[in-house]
């Protein structure tokens, strides 16, 4: 639970339905827009057989309209419910056209007048119309579940991609303890084995000193009858003792010396390995690097940075081999102790600093160090 997400699922939690909402109202408008603009270029189409009076102004908005609805895609997949009206000026509903049964009878009836149906789209067609549209987005409608489908998937994704996040760190963590735990093990298992054979060479002196306590004993009975005897015996035992006593000493003292001598061999072992990668990265330069000449400094400089300051300082070598002329160079540094010499410095990996000189045909790599090191590396080119 340490690396859980909560800040995450709780905007998650929060930001859903917001978004949703936002969304729905958004699209709402914008829908409604995008509609009437669309309505309001098709609605009146060709005008030639309404001013012929072949079709009435009702009846082709209508037609039009109709094939706009069934030829939209987003309104024939998605289902959207949406409420449409054409009126004129004057507020006459032109679309949707309601009629009853009289008025189509008494059409049916009377003679069809093109000229009346003209003069009418006519005057219809001087009135400005007006398109109203309106898109039905409530909770629960089909494009409505998708977007909060969509929200609700996006939310789950950037939760669990944080959850993944955190078991990992967690289970880094679990392994770093698990190691360690078992290196303190292992430490504690060969300290119990000192231990127990230092409680085995002692229990063999208790038993030792046990054994001649006991001869000890029968020698003193014995010395109730000559008395010289006893005393000689007793002289002897108390040398003995003594030898044991110093034998234990200086057992003691062997294992403090084995100790001391483990640790100078470890440290020994770890300045042999460090001159080890010292000539190694010495012998491997001047083979890559032809025309680059690496001071002793500056390799051990070099070792002393972390990996990925090492192969930023690398590059930079690697530079100066192939296309010195390309190397951005910071500013020149005086040196030497008249400071006649004159050293360039280079910077890589934002802290890292190098510094180089020219001589007759090669390039000589002075110094590599951080900011940190800078007051000391200065030292070292005031000395050379």
């Amino acid at each position: 639970m340490k690396y859980f997400p909560l800040k995450i699922a709780i905007l998650c939690l929060v930001l859903t339905p917001l978004l949703y909402i936002l969304t729905i109202n958004l699209s709402q408008k914008y829908l409604d827009k995008y509609y009437i603009q669309i309505f309001q270029n098709i609605i009146i189409g060709d005008s030639r057989p309404l001013l012929n009076g072949t079709i009435s102004l009702e009846e082709q908005i209508a037609d039009n309209i109709d094939a706009c609805l069934k030829q939209d895609l987003l309104i024939h997949y998605t289902g959207l419910e949406m409420s449409i009206q054409v009126t004129t000026a004057q507020g006459k509903i032109i679309y949707p056209l309601f009629s009853n049964i009289n008025s189509f009878t008494n059409d049916i009836h009377q003679d069809y007048n093109s000229e009346a149906v003209a003069n009418k789209n006519f005057v219809l067609l001087n009135n400005d119309l007006t398109v109203k549209a309106h898109i039905n987005l409530n909770h629960g409608s089909k494009i409505a579940n998708i977007i909060l489908f969509l929200y609700s998937a996006f939310s789950l994704i950037v939760f669990f991609i944080f959850y993944k996040i955190g078991s990992s760190k967690a289970a880094r963590e679990r392994e770093t303890k698990q190691e360690l735990i078992k290196d303190l093990k292992e430490k504690d298992h060969f300290h119990q084995q000192i231990l127990h054979g230092l409680k085995d060479e002692r229990q063999g002196l208790f038993e030792n000193i046990k054994a001649l306590n006991t001869r000890y004993q029968a020698n003193k009975k014995k010395a109730e009858i000559n008395e010289e005897d006893m005393f000689e015996e007793i002289l002897s035992l108390e040398e003995q003792i003594n030898t044991f006593i110093e034998l234990k000493q200086s057992r003691e003292n062997e294992i403090d010396e084995l100790k001391s001598t483990i640790q100078k061999y470890e440290r020994r072992k770890g300045s042999k390995i460090r001159r080890n990668e010292f000539d190694f990265l010495a012998k491997l330069f001047s083979v890559l690097y032809k025309n680059i000449k690496i001071n002793r400094k500056a390799l051990t400089g070099l070792l002393s940075l972390t990996e990925d300051q090492q192969i930023k300082a690398e590059e930079i070598i690697h530079q100066l081999d192939l296309n010195p002329e390309k190397t951005i160079i910071k500013r020149k540094v005086f040196s030497g102790k008249k400071h006649k010499t004159t050293c360039l410095e280079v910077l890589f990996a934002y802290n890292g600093r190098l510094y180089f000189r020219k001589l007759e045909n090669r390039i000589e790599v002075v110094v590599i160090g951080t900011k940190n090191t800078q007051p000391k590396d200065m030292e070292f080119l005031h000395s050379l």
